[in-house]
């Protein structure tokens, strides 16, 4: 009977997909912005949780601010949206022509290939992210964690989708296949900004204590891997805009014990995070409870 209502929810979720299979970019983009449009006035929980987390990111901001905020991060949420769906499309030609990407990223990108070391590229909840995926595939020796979803027929469908270009996916549990890609010479992508519970360390983030993951800056720290941050942006006119920041290796000497080097490194990508969201604001996926975790509601708990 379970098995039943999966492939009923499975037909759901493919005749939501199948226009994004079949009509062109423009278009699919276009109607990704229709659907975030008649979405927004009865979503009145999520707005709610998106203005609240605003307030806390930008105290400066008016009501008035944090409004058109709002409002301008579910029109973007429509192009994620249609990005997501749309994404096992791309192609190298079309990412050839598409795709913004400054001087001084591209240098950091080139000369990260020629020393042919493993990568640890993180990014978050930030831009368009499934457009990552399919860059990461096309354009590197790319690998992705994947967290396996409820519905069996779903999870292969998304499996399908995200390895179209190529990338090899790693069931976050297998920790240690993750090891053996990165010493192969592997980019292996992170969106590690997720709340990480009682998982997780507390680090700022945009004004408040943020529960976050440690993988990223473990992974650095047991494999020698490099760091690299991407931002993967939706940009005008369809065009996607990539920006790089080097993070570096991990210096085991920074601090005396691992425990304080892994805070550091976590810390920073977290900061450069910080950073580039102040830049894009309505692209942070600011919907997601990412603050949810507190440090004295666990101290309450113990």
């Amino acid at each position: 009977m379970k098995q039943i209502g999966y492939f009923i929810s499975f037909l759901i979720v493919y005749l939501f997909y199948f226009p994004f299979k079949v009509l062109p970019y423009k278009w699919c983009l276009a109607y990704g912005i229709f659907l975030a449009k008649l979405i927004y006035p009865l979503d009145k929980k999520h707005r709610k949780v998106a203005a609240d987390n605003i307030r806390f990111a930008f105290p400066a901001y008016t009501e008035v601010q944090i409004h058109n905020l709002v409002k301008a991060h579910y029109r973007h949420l429509g192009i994620l949206l249609a990005h997501t769906l749309w994404a096992p499309r791309m192609t190298r030609k079309w990412l050839d022509k598409n795709l913004i990407i400054d001087s001084e990223s591209l240098q950091i990108e080139e000369e990260t290939k020629k020393q042919g070391v493993g990568v640890i590229l993180i990014s978050g909840h930030f831009g368009t992210w499934e457009i990552l995926v399919q860059f990461l595939g096309i354009r590197m020796k790319g690998g992705g964690i994947y967290k396996k979803v409820r519905n069996p027929f779903v999870d292969q469908l998304l499996r399908r989708m995200r390895s179209k270009n190529g990338v090899v996916l790693v069931p976050v549990q297998e920790s240690t296949q993750v090891i053996k890609l990165l010493k192969q010479g592997y980019w292996i992508g992170f969106g590690a900004d997720q709340n990480a519970g009682k998982a997780g360390i507390f680090v700022p983030f945009m004004n408040r204590q943020a529960s976050t993951f440690v993988g990223p800056a473990l992974m650095a720290y047991l494999t020698g891997a490099k760091m690299l941050y991407y931002s993967v942006l939706a940009g005008p006119d369809g065009k996607v805009i990539v920006r790089v920041k080097d993070l570096g290796f991990v210096d085991k000497k920074l601090y005396p014990s691992k425990d304080d080097v892994i805070r550091h490194y976590t810390e920073l990508w977290t900061k450069t995070l910080e950073e580039e969201v102040k830049l894009f604001p309505e692209q942070y996926f600011w919907v997601h409870r990412r603050w949810r975790t507190q440090p004295q509601a666990i101290e309450n708990n113990q």
